[in-house]
């Protein structure tokens, strides 16, 4: 019995498959890594990790109540402790309701009302349950924030935001906007 080509063509094309399929696997797993993060980025994401679970801490209870009142005065104290430790010093610190609307901020400032609900890191706040940080502008002005839900039993019953500045993140932190805003705060 002669064999043609056409039955040792399998034979020789399942030679080639496996390395193919593992270059591919090897080749894939490694093409979607993102850069490690700068010392600068770690030490940012550390320090403002700090900062914002202090401040979800210190605020679950009293926006759980809908305690503006007493809110207030936490936003006062944490953002003057964090004047006096000198390392993360945001713009504006914020406490929004169960809606997105910011219902306090210091230092104050006339944005009560702002409903920041439709904006993309509320939703990852609100829907995911997850911390999230984005650009934004106000006016002119490019600020940074950092979002995190303010959890009681599971539900999110409102949320806390600190803004920066464009100078600091980039000439006080060294921090690029690209790079802050690829900084996972939830892991």
């Amino acid at each position: 019995m002669k064999l043609d080509n056409r039955d040792r063509a399998p034979k020789c094309y399942s030679f080639w498959l496996f390395p193919l399929v593992c270059l591919a696997v090897f080749l894939g797993g490694c093409g979607g890594k993102e850069p490690p993060l700068s010392k600068e980025a770690q030490t940012l994401k550390k320090e403002l990790l700090g900062e914002i679970d202090k401040l979800t801490a210190a605020l679950v209870e009293p926006v759980g109540k809908q305690d503006w009142e007493t809110v207030k005065p936490i936003l006062q104290t944490s953002y003057e402790e964090m004047e006096k430790r000198g390392k993360i010093v945001p713009a504006r610190v914020v406490a929004m309701d169960q809606n997105g609307i910011i219902q306090a901020n210091y230092p104050h400032r006339d944005i009560s009302d702002f409903d920041f609900y439709n904006y993309g890191p509320a939703k990852i706040v609100y829907i995911k349950k997850m911390k999230a940080q984005a650009m934004l502008y106000f006016g002119k002005t490019k600020i940074y924030i950092l979002m995190s839900p303010l959890l009681k039993r599971d539900q999110v019953i409102g949320a806390v935001a600190m803004a920066f500045l464009e100078e600091e993140l980039q000439n006080k932190w060294k921090v690029s906007e690209k790079e802050f805003l690829s900084i996972d705060f939830n892991g």
